[in-house]
């Protein structure tokens, strides 16, 4: 639990899995601290899970590192889908790996491919087919590549993903720790099993961004930033904690393979930086996309700064960043004041808290349409409203505390202490003494199907059974209501209901049928036909090109908010090319009023039905609409239309194209280059 992450859906059978770093573990006696991690499938359980079981290929898999020291699991996270084979990648880092014996502490990233043919227990020496290898520079001694690693979304616009490693360590243009990062474009092709990672990049396989400071450390911490200026390339955030007050720097997405200077972010040139208020905060330890926390369209930010003193050392604080469309500079002070973003605080007169240690987006997780965030603090205590400033005699007991603060349209500051009381969250509290729980926090995608995103808890010092500080990692399913969470209460299988799955299909090709209940479908593998027939239905169509069918009573729960038989409306086609299609008469399909959450991983929509159906949408239901590709294809039959914006300036008809029998008028986006929507031309457009 040093280090979790949700791992999208590694195999395919349409619930969301999870990834968990374990830095320390030993693979065998001489490789020492070699470090694991393991790969957790998604189920509607909430049974304990041993890692001891998953070691044995039970509901998922491990992987061990090569050496002793590697430190493989210290930084683990889905990458998306790099390949384009429709199942979720994974990539792993491991910064103390050497090279060749001589060189120490170059580093090493892994990238895992999804898909069904890695069993587990053995070594990561030899990924191909399953992956490749990616090594830190290779002359450098000390970078530590793979100290920080993630997916960056799709950063070029070719509908694959890429990744983003960091190098904190590493010296650019004879700047001491200055640190690097670099981004890999994510390819379809054969793949080599080792890349080099390169100085002065461009290179064949993306590009480098240069630290600006010395001793700044920029790459220590490294996420997608999710789509900020709304341009439809995802864009990327690389934190620079020891640059004075610390820094963050927002790098935009591109196409091209010009390496990028920091200093330039800070110009204005390709992004910009936001920098931090105080002197020794050590903002930007962590940074992460916070998805669209204000509903604005925008993806926002999140960024840590844990040793913020209020009042008492080590309060910490952490800055919710709003997306913006310019490249001027951001100071935390103004995100402090209410200007473009809001701060949120830790808990009041506690030090040593550590508030902002880890802080991720958290997904939706009560349902409202408005992302939310998960704040880590594992230096918190269960039964001390107030510290003593000498750590060294200090009796904290750190237990460590997790916040959900629910997503907000305004810049008003939040202080922990109200989230502690239910007001615009909830707490999640640590279960025992020195377990540090919150030292790692993620979004776990919706690990048990029941539309609402859940939660992952990392405590990497806890003890379980007897075996001192072996780890513990904790999954927190949504829910709408703000009342604290126990991990106590977790561990002892006390957590949330979950729905049980009503439709379970396989790797064939399932046709499943519902009625007029409320009801949850987990396709799996294959080309699946999967029909709601009404009510509060959560469509999981999983890897397969696959058709969802909903009729009126389905549309009208997906744009209502409100949860039924544990469960909250969602249609998510999964990988490949999946279809949403209308059943009815008369019905509109309008996704300017369906949180875009709720409808995902759709390529195709058909509103053919029985008639005179309608579309509307607008260039962020686009872009949203699908993880793998900016283009959606609208098709139906005469009667049926397309409500969406015509100008210079918004939708533009292009060239026509015909493809397996229709023929459809292509529109772009002034404002997003990789934006086409392919419209039916027998569909009238309005």
């Amino acid at each position: 639990g040093y280090s979790v992450s949700s791992a999208g859906d590694v195999n395919g059978d349409g619930l969301d899995d999870l990834i968990i770093g374990a830095k320390d573990a030993s693979a065998a006696a001489n490789k020492v601290k070699s470090g694991k991690f393991y790969v957790v499938f998604g189920n509607v359980s909430h049974e304990a899970i041993n890692l001891s079981d998953i070691a044995l290929g039970t509901g998922g898999f491990v992987l061990n590192g090569e050496h002793a020291d590697d430190s493989i699991g210290y930084s683990v996270s889905s990458a998306g889908d790099v390949n384009g084979d429709g199942f979720d990648d994974l990539i792993v880092g491991a910064f103390g790996v050497d090279v060749s014996g001589i060189r120490s502490n170059v580093g090493k990233s892994y990238l895992i491919f999804g898909g069904d043919k890695v069993t587990g227990g053995e070594e990561i020496d030899f990924l191909d087919p399953l992956g490749f290898a990616i090594y830190g520079e290779y002359l450098d001694e000390g970078d530590r590549s793979g100290h920080s690693v993630s997916s960056a979304g799709d950063v070029n616009g070719d509908g694959l993903d890429d990744l983003i490693i960091g190098a904190p360590y590493a010296n650019p243009d004879g700047k001491d720790n200055a640190g690097m990062s670099y981004v890999m474009f994510g390819r379809s092709g054969p793949s080599a099993t080792l890349v080099y990672l390169k100085p002065g990049l461009p290179f064949s396989e993306g590009f480098s961004i240069k630290g600006e400071i010395q001793n700044g450390y920029s790459g220590f911490s490294v996420s997608s930033a999710g789509d900020v200026n709304g341009d439809g390339l995802d864009d990327m955030i690389i934190g620079a904690y020891h640059s004075g007050a610390g820094k963050s720097y927002v790098v935009f997405g591109k196409a091209d393979r010009n390496s990028v200077n920091l200093s330039d972010i800070v110009s204005g040139t390709g992004g910009f930086v936001i920098n931090g208020e105080f002197s020794g905060s050590w903002s930007g330890f962590s940074v992460s996309s916070a998805g669209d926390v204000n509903g604005d369209g925008l993806d926002d930010l999140i960024i840590g700064a844990y040793k913020t003193y209020g009042g008492y050392y080590d309060v910490g604080k952490s800055y919710v960043v709003f997306g913006k469309t310019d490249k001027t500079a951001i100071n935390l002070s103004d995100i402090s004041s209410g200007t473009g973003g809001f701060a949120i605080k830790g808990d009041n007169g506690v030090a040593w808290d550590k508030s902002g240690y880890s802080v991720s987006s958290a997904g939706d997780v009560n349902g409202d349409g408005l992302d939310d965030l998960i704040i880590g603090a594992p230096g918190a205590s269960l039964t001390e409203s107030t510290r003593i400033v000498n750590r060294a005699t200090d009796t904290h007991r750190d237990e460590g505390k997790s916040y959900i603060v629910f997503g907000k349209t305004d810049g008003t500051v939040v202080n922990l202490t109200e989230i502690s009381l239910g007001r615009g969250g909830f707490v999640i509290n640590g279960a025992n003494h020195g377990d540090q729980s919150g030292s790692s926090v993620a979004a776990a995608g919706d690990v048990n199907g029941d539309g609402l995103d859940d939660l992952i808890v990392g405590a990497y010092t806890a003890s379980f059974n007897g075996k001192y500080k072996s780890g513990k990692s904790f999954v927190v399913f949504g829910k709408a209501d703000t009342g604290a969470i126990g991990l106590a209460d977790i561990n002892a299988t006390k957590g949330a209901i979950a729905h049980t799955v009503d439709f379970l299909g396989d790797d064939n090709n399932d046709t499943l049928t519902g009625t007029v209940a409320d009801e949850l479908f987990v396709a799996g593998l294959g080309n699946d036909v999967l029909t709601g027939n009404g009510g509060t239905d959560v469509f999981n169509a999983g890897k397969g090109d696959d058709i969802i069918i909903i009729n009126a009573d389905n549309l009208a729960k997906l744009s209502s908010k409100v949860l039924s038989s544990h469960l909250l409306a969602r249609v998510d086609g999964g990988g490949n090319i999946d279809t949403l299609k209308l059943a009815g008469t008369d019905l509109t399909l309008d996704l300017t009023q369906i949180d875009n959450g709720r409808i995902q991983d759709i390529e195709i929509i058909d509103l053919t039905g029985s008639g005179n159906n309608t579309l509307k949408l607008n260039l962020n239901d686009l872009l949203d609409i699908s993880s793998s590709t900016n283009v959606l294809k609208v098709m139906g039959d005469a009667g049926d239309k397309v409500d969406i914006e015509l100008s210079s300036n918004a939708f533009i008809q292009g060239s026509a194209e015909t493809k397996d029998g229709i023929t459809y008028d292509i529109y772009s986006n002034a404002n997003a280059s990789t934006a086409k929507l392919w419209i039916d031309q027998d569909l009238a457009v309005v």
